[in-house]
């Protein structure tokens, strides 16, 4: 199943093969992560993909930003054919001319506090940092498909990074620094951890869709 990531509502049908995710205030379930989407925003959904679903073939994408192939949104029959000789669908890299973190610094505008997080990555992940410094380009969005275990072993390292992140982030910088400065950091490391792992990339390139409610 591809899960479509939806914090508000829009006009767009739902492909079949899809399903949706609510996040944010359309969310009505008990699971307290919810209550940090404003913070981890598409890491929220992905942690629901993680702890309750169980499809073989997982995916992930957004109400307004989808996987597209050739002239239509991807379907699991397409996906699932590519994955017999890839480990994982993902947008196409984008390239920067500066690293990766002077892009960051220009997303999240305070380096004080980009410094302070990003350490706690380097903590868990050494060699994190020399990616951050001198790699020229990621895939973004954060968008993947792939197979349910690959998946599961990326949330079990990622969330073990964030959730200790995330409460010191509220404890003590919410206020002082961009909201989304820990989801900007989890983007590159989903990229990071698919390239330290050796992962056979597809890349696939997606359509933005601004046909909203």
């Amino acid at each position: 199943m591809i899960y479509i990531i939806k914090h508000r509502e829009y006009n767009n049908p739902i492909p079949d093969g899809y399903e949706e995710i609510l996040v944010g205030d359309l969310y009505k379930g008990k699971d307290k992560i919810n209550e940090l989407n404003l913070y981890i925003n598409e890491l929220t959904g992905l942690y629901e993909i993680w702890k309750y679903k169980k499809d073989d073939i997982v995916g992930l994408c957004h109400y307004r930003r989808m996987f597209w192939n050739k002239d239509d949104y991807v379907n699991m029959k397409d996906a699932i054919n590519i994955l017999k000789d890839y480990d994982i669908i993902l947008t196409p890299e984008v390239k920067f001319n500066m690293t990766l973190y002077w892009q960051l610094r220009f997303e999240v505008e305070n380096s004080e506090y980009l410094d302070k997080y990003l350490n706690m990555y380097y903590d868990k992940d050494p060699l994190f940092k020399d990616y951050i410094e001198n790699r020229k380009g990621f895939s973004n969005r954060e968008m993947f498909i792939c197979s349910k275990e690959l998946i599961d072993k990326y949330c079990k390292e990622v969330f073990d990074i964030v959730i200790p992140i995330i409460k010191k982030f509220l404890k003590e910088d919410y206020k002082h620094c961009n909201i989304r400065l820990i989801s900007h950091i989890a983007e590159r490391y989903f990229y990071y951890w698919v390239l330290k792992n050796n992962l056979k990339i597809y890349n696939m390139e997606y359509k933005d869709i601004w046909d909203l409610a």
